[in-house]
């Protein structure tokens, strides 16, 4: 294991926002002078010796590119992440101000969907007691069931249609507000003529039925009124998977750096006691030469090459 198989594995494609702190670092080489050069380069050579000379240090090398490959590919999985999380947060954002720029839909799709679906079922009872008055059979009081079930599915959506357009609300209005009437009616005679109740008894039960199913409706109407459209709901949904794609990304790259450090703070450490105890070049100056060291095993480990 040498030191040109790290070097090879270095990013062949370095991030531009580390250019600049680079740029700094290439002045002070620049600046130096030619044997404090040749001091540097006689270090590398030391330490690169030193790696051939003690093969133990192999497993951790290779630990270490291991780690570092990992962690490049990690730090491309976060850019694609957080590149996708941007993008979808920017969309539900347009979603949110084209359909709901008061932010009064609280309620996703799906929920929404399902209170209402439930609120629909809940009518059945009492509209298929309502159907009961036209005195058919059990297919026939099913069928007009089914029918009254659809009405006020349409009124429901119709109410959530007209929100915006106060004079054909209070034309669907009215027109609900009769057929509720029409089924009042219905259901009171009904109640007179089998059950011979008396008319305000029968009255008061036919109102009581036409009012639950009306409320039905009315809630139903107010909970379209809360439930995002199903395109701002789907975008919603797919900007928290991508927040959360890109936060487990963050901190896997975070686990990967972590270790990636460790394994660098154990070469340096196992290397430097060595490199120190090799005796500094003729005349070079003992301080130097240690610092040399350090700068070479720190230049040939570091996670910024």
């Amino acid at each position: 294991m040498t030191i040109e198989t790290i070097t090879e594995h270095g990013d062949p494609n370095p991030d531009p926002e580390h250019d600049d702190p680079i740029l700094p670092a290439q002045s002070d080489a620049e600046s130096t002078t030619p044997a404090d050069a040749a001091l540097q380069a006689h270090a590398t050579a030391t330490i690169t010796r030193l790696l051939q000379e003690h093969p133990r240090v192999a497993k951790e090398i290779k630990d270490t590119l291991r780690t570092r490959v990992h962690l490049r590919e990690l730090a491309e999985r976060t850019n694609r992440a957080e590149k996708t999380e941007a993008d979808t947060e920017q969309h539900e954002s347009n979603l949110a101000v084209k359909l709901d720029p008061g932010d009064h839909r609280v309620l996703g799709f799906g929920l929404g969907l399902a209170i209402v679906v439930a609120l629909v079922i809940l009518d059945a009872v009492p509209l298929n007691w309502a159907a009961q008055a036209f005195g058919l059979n059990s297919a026939g009081t099913w069928l007009v069931t089914f029918i009254l079930v659809v009405a006020s599915i349409g009124a429901m959506l119709g109410f959530e249609i007209t929100r915006g357009y106060p004079r054909r609300r209070g034309v669907l209005a009215a027109v609900v507000t009769v057929g509720y009437l029409a089924l009042l009616g219905l259901r009171a005679e009904f109640l007179i003529t089998v059950s011979s109740d008396s008319l305000p008894v029968a009255v008061l039960q036919s109102a009581l039925l036409t009012a639950i199913s009306a409320g039905l409706v009315l809630c139903g109407s107010a909970v379209l009124a809360r439930t995002r459209y199903f395109s701002h709901s789907r975008a919603r949904a797919a900007a928290r998977r991508a927040a959360q794609a890109a936060e487990d990304a963050r901190a896997a790259q975070r686990q990967a750096a972590e270790k990636l450090q460790r394994h660098i703070g154990s070469l340096h450490h196992m290397l430097l006691p060595w490199a120190l105890c090799s005796a500094a070049p003729e005349g070079g100056d003992h301080a130097k030469w240690d610092a040399a060291l350090d700068q070479a095993i720190r230049v040939l480990f570091s996670t910024t090459t």
